[in-house]
C-alpha cells in the first residue's frame, strides 16, 4: 500500500520534502488498507488502555524517508497554542506511528525531547518561520543549512529505536525530529493523528476541527467511501461556535 501511494506522487513532491522524502495524506490516493489501519482494533485497544475509549481521527500520512536523506528539523505539531488547553495536561492530539522496517539511528529513527509538550525548551524560541506561506525556511525544510539549530543535536533528546510493526504513540506538542537516513533503503512510517478524548475538548476546538478537515471535499468523499468501517471515528460538530484560531507556535505561557 505505502509503495503504491508513493508511486502515485509527482517528483516535485519529493523535491519539496527532501528531509521527509514524502508525506502523503491517506485520502489523496485512497487505499482500503489505510482505512483498515485507522480502525485497527489493537491500536484502538492501546488507546483505550490509556483511558481513551472514544477517539476520533484527524489525519494520516505515508511518510517515507528515502535512502541517504538528511535529518528532519526539530518541530512540534500542536495547532491549539492559541487556546489555554495547550498549556494544560489535558490530552488533545496524539500521533500513532507504525514503522514498516526496523528503525534505528543509522536509518533515520525518531528522536524526541521528553516533556517538551509541557515545558519550554530553547527550540521553542527559534525563529524558524519564513514570510512565504508561514513555513519554515527552505534551507531548514530541505536540510541544506545543516548548521541551523533546528537541524542540530538538541539538549535532552533521546532516540526512539523500533522494530518493524512497532507502534509509537506521542503527544502532538512534543518536540521531535528524525536522524538522517544513512542506509540504502527507504525508511517508511505510517502516521495517523487522533483526537483521543474528542468529546472532552471545548466546542471551539470542535469547530476548528470541522472547519479545517471535515468540510474538505476530499475528506467528505473519503468518509462517504469508508463509512461502513470508519463512521464511529469521524469527528462530528453541528454547532455554530466560532472556531479557535489555528495556533502552531506556543506563546510565552509555555514556561
Amino acid at each position: 500500500m505505502s509503495q503504491w501511494m508513493i508511486d502515485q506522487e509527482e517528483p516535485e513532491h519529493f523535491e519539496n520534502n527532501r528531509s521527509q522524502g514524502c508525506i502523503i495524506p491517506y485520502f489523496k490516493f485512497p487505499h482500503p488498507t489505510f482505512s483498515q489501519l485507522i480502525t485497527y482494533p489493537e491500536a484502538l485497544a492501546a488507546l483505550a488502555k490509556l483511558g481513551f475509549e472514544d477517539p476520533k481521527v484527524w489525519s494520516g500520512y505515508v511518510i517515507s524517508k528515502p535512502a541517504y536523506s538528511p535529518q528532519l528539523y526539530w518541530h512540534q505539531d500542536g495547532v491549539l497554542w492559541d487556546h489555554p488547553i495547550s498549556y494544560s495536561k489535558q490530552p488533545q492530539q496524539y500521533f500513532l506511528m507504525y514503522y514498516l522496517v526496523d528503525t534505528n539511528r543509522h536509518n533515520g529513527c525518531l528522536r524526541v525531547i521528553p516533556g517538551s509538550h509541557l515545558k519550554r525548551h530553547a527550540l521553542h524560541d527559534l525563529d524558524r518561520k519564513s514570510p512565504r506561506q508561514g513555513r519554515v525556511p527552505d534551507s531548514v525544510r530541505w536540510a541544506t543549512d545543516l548548521k541551523h539549530p533546528a537541524l542540530q543535536v538538541a539538549e535532552g533528546e533521546i532516540d526512539v529505536e523500533v522494530q518493524a510493526g512497532d507502534l509509537v504513540i506521542g503527544d502532538s506538542r512534543l518536540l521531535h525530529s528524525s536522524h538522517a537516513n544513512q542506509s540504502g533503503q527507504r525508511r517508511t512510517v505510517l502516521t495517523i493523528w487522533y483526537w483521543p478524548a474528542y468529546n472532552q475538548l471545548p466546542v471551539e476546538v470542535h469547530a476548528l476541527i470541522s472547519d479545517h478537515i471535515t468540510n474538505r471535499p476530499d475528506w467528505v468523499r473519503w468518509v462517504e467511501e469508508t463509512a461502513s468501517t470508519t463512521n464511529h471515528l469521524i469527528p462530528i460538530y453541528r454547532g455554530d461556535k466560532q472556531a479557535v484560531s489555528w495556533g502552531s507556535q506556543p506563546s510565552n505561557s509555555l514556561i
